[in-house]
């Protein structure tokens, strides 16, 4: 049997819904950036040689 009662979203389902979109929206601008610059910086910090600062405080006591 057919029910012949109306269905309507709650406002708080709506909102719930516009929001999930948004934030989902939002996290694959971020992942898209993230994935597409990582290597670079993975590659830039790969290629910096750490050196100390002080050459003189390295345990010469």
């Amino acid at each position: 049997m057919i029910s012949k009662h109306k269905k309507y979203f709650s406002f708080f389902g709506i909102l719930a819904a516009t929001v999930d979109r948004k934030m989902q929206s939002f996290y694959c601008s971020i992942d898209s950036i993230i994935s597409n610059n990582l290597p670079k910086i993975i590659k830039l910090l790969l290629s910096k040689v750490l050196k100390p600062i002080k050459l003189y405080s390295t345990n010469n006591i």
